[in-house]
């Protein structure tokens, strides 16, 4: 049996681009679409900005600003920045050891902003009742 990848321009669209240029954010930019403002959610995109911003190491910050940013694959990182697809995969996830996941950007940003998502929902209660 033989198994193909899909090189679809579906496939490849399903990631959409957030921010050109996360370095030249204002307070006042968006992080998604047009839709008006729900209470919280500058917080919370203020809180993912300083997260990027400080929570990273220069290279998972390099590599994560180039692929949920820019909309580039794994593998266009990793040409553009010559190195292995596999060392951008591990500076995104991190990567098994000694039984637990160990570095990763994604999991850095997550506890970086766990108060942040843990407050947002309990916020956004508070403001429909």
């Amino acid at each position: 049996m033989i198994c193909e990848r899909s090189r679809s321009p579906e496939r490849k669209a399903r990631r959409e681009v957030l921010c050109d240029d996360v370095d030249r954010w204002g307070d006042d930019r968006r992080l998604w679409g047009d839709e008006a403002e729900t209470p919280g959610r500058e917080r919370l995109c203020a809180a993912v900005r300083d997260a990027v911003e400080t929570a990273l190491t220069a290279k998972q910050r390099e590599v994560v600003e180039a692929y949920f940013f820019d909309g580039l694959s794994q593998g266009e990182i990793a040409r553009r920045l010559g190195v292995a697809q596999q060392v951008v995969q591990k500076r995104l996830f991190g990567a098994p050891r000694g039984g637990r996941m160990v570095g990763g950007a994604m999991l850095r940003l997550r506890q970086a902003l766990a108060p942040a998502v843990v407050a947002a929902p309990a916020r956004a209660a508070r403001v429909t009742r």
